[in-house]
């Protein structure tokens, strides 16, 4: 597939509307950025797209910001994935800046919600339309149909959690390529002549593999020492200039360092232990604040565990009865919790690159593909039923009433998008705006 690199502050826009745009949770995300830069932009390969998908998958902290970061990486090294990375949260950071602060003064924001959540059905189908264009893409043997199917059964039946399912998607497929003709087939003896030559041609292998890899070394050498360096800073800054309040933002610190880092599977792994030491033995927030955070992070562009920074937000501007308190907790909070991606990512992004010239790699990174479709069609159908169904609808209620328990607004608005779309690609953007203001424009009728 050829792709098309565009033109930096090109690159940079796109991503500050992605940014305002990323709704839907990784579902939405990771579905919005195949669409724009797989498939309408070519910015990026699928090939590509996949692979950094997988790797992405296997670490701590927010699936879809890591692959926007990587993605970015790709068109423009270490500085692309910076602007990326950030652009891709900085919109969320002002929302949840706004959203605080109006809840903590009134304690309810009911427009902004109104029309985030006229966007929702909106953003649905475009991640509907996404996803069976992927599908094909990303699964494309048997082997790669049973991962699939597996990992939606070990979901949705057995209740499996996340990373014991990427634990047998890369067993299985490691198992698969033991028994693959790739695996198996034998190699045709050398001549004499030929077998000169490859070592010549090894030898001069060898001292560019030792180059690219004294260059890697180097290069994450930098990054890890950057990441102590910026770690550090913000605490000694604390030190500093707030010392006698330094063990309660230490304690903030340390506590979304280590949620950061144990992240896997998404912010629905951990949120559970966070609200329970939030409002328990912290006691920062009430259980009641606890859950209308949630509702936000659910209502709201970019990642689901920016919902940290709402807890940090509170957590400050309680403990001393300050708006800036609170700015500045919830900046905390949203530092600490995403420079473990940012490091993860730019550091090990070139050796991942290396791995695509790997065959046993690339064929185990398939299985996890698989999986991480799986994934996504499960998180999606979790994203559905909060949309489409009345809150509170369960099975047994929607087979006795099915009518009584749909939302029809916004089925309406999720079909006639997976219509449009179908007809015309490039419209995402504006079908967005028009849900989120005709969710607006209804509540507001109700106040005229």
């Amino acid at each position: 597939m050829q792709t098309n690199k565009p033109e930096f502050w090109e690159a940079v826009g796109f991503w500050f509307r992605l940014g305002w745009i990323s709704f839907g949770g990784p579902a939405g995300q990771i579905a919005l950025m195949h669409k724009h830069l797989v498939e309408e932009k070519k910015w990026i390969s699928e090939d590509r797209f996949t692979h950094a998908l997988g790797y992405c998958m296997l670490l701590p902290g927010p699936e879809a910001g890591q692959l926007a970061t990587y993605l970015g990486w790709m068109l423009y090294g270490t500085l692309g994935g910076i602007v990326a990375g950030f652009l891709f949260v900085l919109p969320s950071f002002f929302i949840f800046l706004g959203i605080s602060s109006l809840y903590f003064y009134y304690g309810n924001v009911p427009f902004a919600v109104s029309f985030l959540n006229g966007v929702k059905p909106a953003v649905l189908s475009i991640v509907f339309v996404s996803f069976l264009n992927w599908i094909p893409k990303g699964i494309k043997t048997k082997g790669h149909w049973i991962c699939f199917a597996a990992t939606i059964l070990g979901m949705s039946v057995l209740r499996i959690p996340y990373p014991y399912l990427l634990a047998f998607s890369m067993i299985f497929g490691i198992f698969s390529f033991f028994l693959s003709k790739q695996a198996t087939k034998k190699k045709k003896s050398p001549s004499e002549e030929e077998r000169f030559s490859i070592g010549i041609g090894e030898f001069s292998e060898n001292v560019r593999r030792r180059e690219e890899n004294y260059k890697i070394l180097k290069y994450m050498g930098g990054i890890g020492s950057a990441a102590l360096i910026l770690w550090a800073v913000p605490l000694l800054a604390i030190l500093l200039f707030l010392r006698t309040e330094f063990s309660f933002w230490k304690d903030l610190i340390l506590f979304f360092t280590k949620t950061a880092l144990l992240t896997f599977g998404g912010a629905y792994a951990i949120l559970p232990s966070v609200a329970e030491y939030a409002t328990g033995p912290a006691g920062w927030i009430s259980l009641g604040e606890m859950i209308d955070g949630l509702a936000f992070g659910e209502s709201t562009p970019g990642p689901l565990v920016m919902v940290l920074t709402f807890i940090g937000f509170l957590a400050g501007a309680h403990r001393y009865d300050s708006i800036l308190s609170g700015v500045l907790g919830l900046t905390l909070t949203a530092y600490y919790t995403f420079l473990p991606s940012f490091i993860l990512i730019l550091g090990g992004a070139p050796i991942v690159e290396k791995t695509t010239e790997s065959v046993p790699l690339r064929f185990v990174l398939d299985y996890v593909t698989a999986c991480v479709c799986a994934v996504i069609l499960h998180l999606g159908i979790y994203f559905a039923k909060s949309v489409l169904l009345e809150p509170g609808a369960s099975s047994d209620s929607c087979l006795g009433a099915p009518f009584s328990c749909v939302r029809w607004m916004p089925l309406f608005i999720t079909v006639t998008g997976v219509l449009l779309l179908r007809w015309k690609k490039d419209i995402s953007i504006y079908w967005i705006a028009a849900g989120g203001f005709l969710f607006l424009g209804i509540d507001l009728s109700y106040y005229l």
